[in-house]
């Protein structure tokens, strides 16, 4: 699923710091609530009740509903009781709780908030867990999938399932532009010419179908450039002026040429020209697309006709092949958990974890990439990816040490809001790439300095 950001509020953070600690201190006890009803999360008649809040609606939030539901009916002394808040204030909600002494057991994240969680001691580190028979937790993911949830070396979210990215390319808009649909780009450079040939212009240069359009892919092309975590961010301070960034954001520049006003209006009008779709790819308007393995069910739902075809990431100069830039769903525990414990073992069971073979025939439902190899070699899972090979691309690139992800700090959150405008100042051409990465590092740099204070 696609990431929505916001700013959190440094000023609420430190404030949680403090009544978490006065929380922690009363916990397994019965109170009420912030909103003055009876805490559901102490227990009750020996059984632990665990309030879990995701972010999650409608079929989404189904599919872990029916999660939750056979934990509970598997686990008798633990019962989770889930509350879906809302997306664009889940993150504000949770802190807002934390303060008032009343957070949640578990709350599951995929926005880049983690690391400032972990910095203000908002949420727990799941290191001081993994004793006894979870001693082995960490090594039983993929290692490449633990980085989103690690902060100055200590995991702090688990991982449960992950969002990894291919390139799709439409075979029918191939074969109408003279290529070969069965022969798809697998460098950059590649793309940049294949695509070109498949842009279309009505009147007063009007886009009426596109190539390919980078706007918001810097992250997705950073392992076809070698570009890791840890080249963007060293001695604590955030490094955009580095080779491969430069290269990264150089090629998404190239595609300035292509009137950003012109692709604005035409993306922004999608909604009504597809029938309610507003993703170019899926309706036949753009020839290649950077995304994961859910499109597969979004082009389901709007052309089922379409013809596509999914490859690994194209690689350009010192790039990783095979290789994928990595974030996904990761369980947190709040500071001021309640049942910090009976948390752990439920998270641990949903990330799979001496579970695999459910998790195998769970994540199918979701249509999600799994964490663990242990999971994806379980029968149920590997028949799954068997019923389509294409599910195989998103799978496969888990096994690659050079998969990556963003930087774990305290002004992740800002960095990717930020990237975001960076790129569409270098597509307006309203700025040079060295410029906006400049800038970019100096605001990210400066929130370091703000929450330090």
């Amino acid at each position: 699923m696609a990431m929505k950001t916001w700013k959190l509020s440094t000023g609420l953070l430190s404030v949680v710091v403090v009544g978490a600690s006065t929380v922690v201190q009363g916990c397994g006890t019965a109170s009420t609530s912030s909103s003055g009803s009876k805490d559901t999360s102490s227990s009750s008649g020996g059984v632990v009740q665990l309030t879990y809040w995701n972010m999650w609606s409608g079929k989404w939030e189904q599919v872990v509903q029916k999660m939750v539901d056979q934990f509970n009916a598997t686990h008798p002394n633990i019962h989770v009781n889930m509350l879906a808040v809302p997306s664009a204030s889940g993150d504000q909600k949770l802190l807002t709780a934390i303060a008032a002494g009343d957070p949640p057991d578990v709350f599951t994240e995929w926005n880049a908030s983690i690391g400032e969680f972990a910095a203000k001691g908002a949420v727990m580190n799941l290191d001081q867990f993994m004793t006894g028979k979870y001693a082995g937790l960490k090594n039983w993911f993929y290692p490449s999938v633990t980085q989103f949830g690690t902060y100055n070396g200590k995991l702090y979210a688990m991982p449960w399932t992950e969002n990894t990215y291919a390139l799709y390319y439409n075979k029918t808009m191939m074969k109408q532009a003279g290529l070969n649909p069965n022969d798809p780009p697998t460098t950059l450079a590649q793309l940049f010419t294949v695509q070109n040939k498949e842009w279309k212009f009505g009147n007063g240069g009007v886009v009426t179908q596109m190539g390919f359009y980078p706007s918001g892919n810097f992250e997705h092309l950073m392992p076809a450039f070698g570009l890791s975590g840890s080249d963007l961010f060293t001695n604590g301070k955030y490094n955009l002026l580095n080779t491969k960034a430069e290269n990264d954001m150089s090629y998404i520049a190239q595609f300035k040429k292509y009137p950003y006003s012109q692709v604005s209006a035409f993306t922004s009008g999608l909604d009504s020209a597809g029938g309610g779709s507003t993703d170019a790819f899926d309706i036949g308007k753009e020839g290649f697309t950077i995304s994961g393995m859910w499109e597969m069910g979004q082009i389901q739902a709007d052309d089922p006709s379409l013809s596509y075809g999914v490859e690994p990431l194209p690689v350009g100069p010192g790039g990783n092949a095979n290789s994928t830039w990595i974030n996904g769903n990761y369980n947190m525990i709040p500071s001021g958990s309640k049942h910090p414990e009976q948390a752990f073992e439920f998270i641990s069971w949903l990330a799979g974890y001496e579970n695999a073979a459910w998790a195998a025939e769970a994540y199918p439902t979701g249509g999600w990439v799994p964490n663990s190899p242990e999971i994806t070699k379980q029968p149920a899972y590997q028949k799954w990816l068997s019923q389509d090979p294409v599910r195989k691309q998103f799978v496969n690139v888990l096994n690659s040490p050079k998969s990556t992800t963003d930087p774990v700090t305290p002004a992740a959150m800002l960095y990717e809001t930020q990237l975001t405008n960076a790129e569409d100042y270098v597509l307006q051409g309203k700025k040079s790439v060295t410029q906006a990465l400049s800038d970019l590092q100096n605001q990210a740099n400066q929130e370091l300095q703000n929450d330090a204070k």
